[in-house]
């Protein structure tokens, strides 16, 4: 019987460890960016199937798995280790700048648009990014009360993409980062506390669209080495930040990731889940906390908040270098 059980467990392993090659190589294959984001939990799920082989009496093939493991695990951290090395400009310190909150609210939850709208206002956000904004299309009105400066929620149209502001907003550029879905990105301008701040929020396609979700990076990438200046990004990037599209997204633009990477979908794993929503800024602006809601208030994803920093100015000449061709 053990015999057959470790039969069994050593064929799923080979079929993770084949999933784990494709996202270490990226040949290609279809769905191989989904798997990219989905990267540490297939790792677990080799780690799950790595104790029950030793469990079983496979410690041989326990071992070789394991090797596997640590090396995918492997991978990623040091995606990650370059990624954090980004925020090094900030050691100096920072000055608190600005509160955002980027959220997704679903397009077809309605029924919570009062409850969601009464959020927001209480959250003292200074800037707001809004994914499938239809939730609030009613609330709008009174949105504008508290954040008077809107784009992308034109009066008598249902609400998309929207982005919120206490501060004017200047500049203002709606644009396409495909033929997929028209009108996911907002760009614009506007000035807190004395310092001028390109905002740039983008909703870019789901992996498994393969080819148009890089086009969507280098287009995303683009639009940003054209601004000059401090830059905010985020949105619902539908992948994780360790990736293979948005790390080269990241580093085509010079952008500075968050702290952490808080999980934002599935809403039922909690923290166990995936970060596709991310934040990053260009240098001198820095995150410095990052969290995502405990409610997601009936959206498949959990909104992020975060605190935006000003590095020091003496440390802004170490930010992160010239964009990668």
């Amino acid at each position: 019987m053990k015999r057959e059980i470790r039969g069994a467990l050593t064929a799923l392993a080979l079929v993770v460890t084949a999933l784990l090659a494709v996202v270490a190589v990226q040949p290609g294959l279809p769905l191989e960016q989904l798997f990219d984001s989905l990267r540490f939990h297939v790792a677990a799920a080799l780690l799950v199937l790595v104790i029950a082989l030793s469990l079983f009496g496979g410690h041989l093939r326990a071992g070789i798995f394991g090797l596997v493991l640590a090396a995918a695990i492997g991978q990623g951290a040091l995606i990650i280790i370059d990624q954090q090395q980004a925020r090094e400009f900030a050691r100096a310190g920072t000055t608190p700048l600005l509160k955002l909150v980027s959220y997704n609210t679903l397009q077809g939850n309605r029924p919570n648009g009062k409850r969601i709208a009464d959020w927001l206002i209480a959250s003292g956000a200074d800037v707001i990014y809004l994914m499938e904004a239809g939730p609030v299309t009613d609330e709008m009105p009174r949105l504008r009360k508290t954040y008077p400066y809107t784009v992308g929620c034109e009066a008598g149209r249902e609400c998309s993409t929207a982005m919120l502001s206490k501060t004017p907003l200047t500049e203002i550029g709606i644009h396409s980062l495909s033929s997929v879905w028209p009108n996911r990105l907002i760009v614009a301008k506007t000035t807190i506390k004395g310092t001028a701040i390109n905002l740039v929020q983008a909703h870019m396609v789901k992996p498994y669209f393969d080819d148009f979700a890089e086009g969507e990076a280098w287009v995303l990438a683009n639009g940003i080495n054209k601004l000059d200046g401090p830059v905010l990004l985020a949105g619902d990037f539908n992948a994780a930040a360790w990736s293979a599209n948005i790390d080269n997204l990241r580093k085509a633009a010079s952008l500075v990731p968050p702290p952490n990477y808080p999980a934002t979908w599935p809403i039922r794993l909690g923290p166990l889940g995936v970060p596709i929503d991310n934040v990053f800024t260009r240098a001198p602006l820095v995150i410095t906390q990052i969290e995502a809601m405990d409610d997601a208030m009936g959206s498949n994803h959990r909104g992020l908040v975060a605190e935006i920093g000003l590095a020091a100015a003496a440390s802004q000449a170490e930010a992160v270098g010239s964009p990668s061709p």
